[in-house]
């Protein structure tokens, strides 16, 4: 078995279990089954897991089932917690049948497992608090290497990249696409620039690629090459990449708006640990206020920004340069879904919604720690990407009235300079 690349946080990552702040177990999750697991669940006859059984897990109906890796559901309790949770946070299953019985699901995470080509990849999500401080919190930017494969693990279900115009199977098309996704990762962790002005660099890379591989003419990776070659060379001159970027127009209104829109949408639904970020962000913005686009607001904003959020991210910009290459490296992204205008707006739209919130958040509390910066990513992830309606409403709150471009989308990057 081949050996499998990893960020080098991966190594590091154990789960705490019963220390953990924000547990697995819990928060309404689509607990997925796979067939093997549920035929295990199907036969038990221990006493104290049997009737849980019975109750918890039931076959899913669902049109997206299969009957490989998610053929049955897990039911949570009304609070959104696991029928197999403890006490002492710990799992029964793992208790009375040992790790082996738990399904793909609990196994794996905070686990990504991806392949892009013949590669293998491993990686881990930030919607675990141990996770997210692993990732979220290293200085050096994040560098990948190789771990021996891990049998229990990588024969479990992954992710493939998809790339229709192309032969798959092709080594030298796939060799473009990984240096295409090295750029982008190049272009993220380029620190001679601002966070802003390298997000702004991407979305013309993208736009760019989007433009060559739509041509009906496109029929290998290969055209790709001079535009990869071009970006690379604009990183010789920073200063004209920051000038451009000073060239894009804020609309901090429109963008407090949308953050208090998003608030409202998810306040309901939110677990308690998300709901205390976004309370404190609402109080902090006035967003009750944001719609109106009162100037008082609006010069309070700046006046937290200033006073409470900027000195704390002032050094500490690494943080969502972390988060960006990180979902890059474990979304496959851009080949693995949707077009890469709308895979911008996602990555563009969160990036700035995070930190209007933690300007927020900020002007609540007088200030940050990285407590409160770690518990408001890990608990947005955890609600952005268990959220169906998520990404449905901030794309649709992204979409210009005028224009649909790349473009269109970095006026949700300025005013957010740390």
């Amino acid at each position: 078995m081949k050996n499998i690349t990893v960020p080098d946080y991966y190594p590091k990552f154990n789960c705490i279990g019963p220390q953990c702040e924000d547990t697995c177990c819990s928060g309404w999750w689509n607990v997925s089954i796979d067939y093997d697991t549920f035929q295990k669940y199907q036969i038990n006859t221990q006493p104290e897991l049997a009737p849980l059984f019975k109750l918890a897990v039931s076959k899913n109906t669902l049109p997206s089932a299969d009957n490989k890796n998610n053929y049955g559901l897990m039911k949570m309790k009304p609070d959104g917690g696991c029928h197999f949770l403890q006490e002492d946070k710990l799992c029964s299953i793992h208790k009375f049948m040992g790790a082996p019985a738990l399904s793909d699901t609990c196994r794996l995470y905070p686990r990504y497992l991806n392949q892009f080509g013949s590669q293998r990849e491993h990686s881990l999500g930030i919607s675990c608090p141990e996770a997210a401080r692993l990732i979220l919190l290293n200085p050096a930017p994040m560098q990948f290497g190789l771990i021996e494969a891990e049998p229990s693990i990588d024969d479990k279900p992954f992710t493939s990249y998809r790339f229709p115009q192309l032969n798959d199977g092709d080594p030298q098309q796939i060799a473009v696409l990984d240096d295409f996704r090295a750029v982008i990762i190049a272009i993220l962790q380029f620190r001679e620039i601002s966070l802003g002005a390298r997000v702004m660099l991407l979305g013309f890379l993208l736009e760019s690629v989007d433009k060559i591989i739509s041509d009906e003419k496109f029929s290998n990776a290969s055209e790709l090459m001079p535009i990869l070659e071009s970006f690379v060379g604009m990183l010789a001159d920073p200063s004209l990449i920051e000038a451009q970027f000073e060239q894009i127009e804020p609309s901090i209104p429109r963008k407090l708006e949308i953050v208090a829109q998003l608030i409202s949408q998810s306040l309901g639904k939110a677990s308690n640990r998300f709901k205390e970020c976004l309370q404190a962000a609402f109080e902090g913005l006035d967003a009750d206020k944001s719609a109106a686009g009162n100037n008082d607001m609006l010069h309070k904003y700046a006046e937290n920004y200033a006073a409470f959020y900027r000195p704390f991210f002032q050094n500490k910009e690494y943080i969502f340069e972390n988060y960006l290459v990180n979902q890059i490296f474990t979304r496959l992204f851009p080949f693995t879904r949707g077009s890469y205008l709308n895979l911008y707006r996602e990555l563009v739209g969160n990036l700035s919604v995070i930190q209007v919130l933690l300007v927020g958040i900020a002007a609540k509390n007088k200030g940050l720690n990285e407590t409160m910066v770690i518990q408001l990513f890990q608990t947005f992830a955890r609600n952005s990407n268990h959220n169906s309606g998520h990404l449905e409403n901030l794309i649709m709150s992204l979409h210009s009235d005028l224009q649909d471009s790349f473009v269109h989308v970095m006026w949700m990057l300025k005013d957010t300079k740390p």
